[in-house]
């Protein structure tokens, strides 16, 4: 009989090299490609403020975003100022170079990166940290930290004011303290001077239906909340600033909403039909997947009253709606003349912004379930800049002044989808 001929041990294969393609480039191996992290080996870059991680077959890093370059060596980047679209994560090809930019409210960093090779669970990289570029944000109206107050640099915020009374109502979502929405009170008028919150991929989700649970909001100073006794049998509706529909992704955060701090007396043709026009247009915003984030700010003129005013429908209650010569509803509560909300949109690393201008009236010709069409919401559309001069508020004041005077200066038709 013959031999059995022997059969070779199959070659293991090598892991590469990684070439540094611009000089004083470094290189590091990180780990958790296919383990999804879980091996540790993140890259901390002497002089970057944050490690960068993969998650998902992706880099990520904390307050960092990543704009791909075409470029396959460092040395060919295009300058980190000519990148048009940064994303929150990348996902991890090799070959791919990109920009990472890690943000705070006073600076920009900048890291470039090359992802040389992928072998097993080992991303192996080339980074230059020469090209750490520190760049001093300018941002002279934005609101000053509050202590116990978390969410106050938020972009949804307006300027504050330190005669009125700020608070924040939040919850705790998959283990997580976020915003669901925040207001300025204004006691002498038993009035929100506006309401702010915003729409991501949380606060957009529908998974809760309307709570109708009315309470006072213990967030205010005892004796500062109207209650029941406020609304009843005045003609007007109770009329959300933070609609009920705006927060259905939580029992919890639905709820909040029916606080009665959350409500303003509105002509009930008004409140459900043509204010509810607007309201249902900024969500189909905030559903369509076209934006990461939208902030929202919106409320009623608190320094600009409804006075002497008797309307021509009755309201829900039967009654007909009345106010008095200083602008009160006959249960004591300021009256709006007009209502405004103010929208900004971000989709990675670009802003967009629109505002909504209108008066309080009853004679818009659109009822419950009878909404106005977009052509003529278009017609009460302004820009920021514009409905800061109407209101009196500073909108969007936490963002980059550079980006802050460019979105509110004007507003584009095509830049939302109507």
């Amino acid at each position: 009989m013959f031999p059995e001929p022997e059969v070779p041990e199959p070659e293991q294969p090598v892991k590469p090299e990684i070439e540094l393609t611009e000089e004083g480039s470094l290189t590091f191996v990180m780990k958790g490609y296919e383990s999804d992290g879980a091996d540790g080996g993140t890259l901390q870059p002497e002089g970057f403020p944050v490690s960068i991680g993969i998650k998902d077959k992706s880099l990520q890093g904390t307050s960092c975003k990543f704009a791909l370059s075409a470029a396959r060596r460092l040395v060919d980047m295009p300058k980190y100022d000519t990148m048009i679209e940064w994303k929150d994560t990348l996902s991890i090809v090799e070959g791919r170079t990109c920009w990472i930019r890690y943000t705070t409210d006073e600076e920009y960093r900048y890291l470039k990166l090359r992802i040389a090779y992928i072998f097993g669970d080992e991303v192996g990289v080339e980074y230059k940290i020469s090209d750490v570029i520190q760049k001093e944000i300018q941002n002279i109206n934005a609101n000053d930290p509050i202590e116990g107050k978390s969410f106050v640099k938020e972009y949804s915020m307006p300027h504050l004011n330190s005669e009125n009374y700020y608070v924040e109502h939040t919850v705790t979502y998959g283990g997580k303290e976020i915003l669901n929405y925040a207001y300025e009170w204004v006691e002498s008028k038993k009035h929100t001077a506006w309401v702010a919150f915003s729409f991501d991929k949380t606060t957009s989700q529908k998974k809760v239906s309307r709570s109708d649970a009315w309470d006072t909001d213990r967030e205010l100073p005892e004796g500062w909340c109207p209650e029941e006794s406020n609304h009843i049998s005045d003609g007007f509706d109770k009329g959300h600033l933070c609609a009920s529909e705006d927060r259905v992704y939580s029992k919890e955060a639905n709820e909040q909403t029916f606080y009665y701090s959350n409500m303003s007396p509105q002509m009930s043709s008004f409140n459900g039909g043509f204010w509810a026009s607007f309201e249902n247009l900024i969500r189909k915003w905030a559903r369509s997947r076209e934006y990461d984030k939208l902030y929202v700010a919106k409320g009623g003129t608190v320094d600009q009253l409804l006075v002497n005013f008797t309307g021509t429908c009755k309201g829900n209650d039967g009654v007909l709606p009345q106010t008095d010569a200083n602008g009160f509803t006959i249960k004591g509560l300021a009256c709006p003349k007009y209502y405004f909300m103010a929208i900004l949109s971000e989709k990675g690393d670009e802003y967009h912004a629109v505002g909504f201008w209108m008066e309080h009236r009853e004679d818009y010709g659109y009822e419950y379930n009878k909404f106005a069409p977009s052509d003529v919401m278009k017609k009460y559309a302004l820009s920021i800049d514009d409905l800061e001069k109407n209101t009196k508020l500073d909108f969007f004041c936490n963002l980059p002044d550079d980006i802050e005077n460019v979105v509110e200066s004007s507003w584009k038709e095509t830049d939302w989808t109507w």
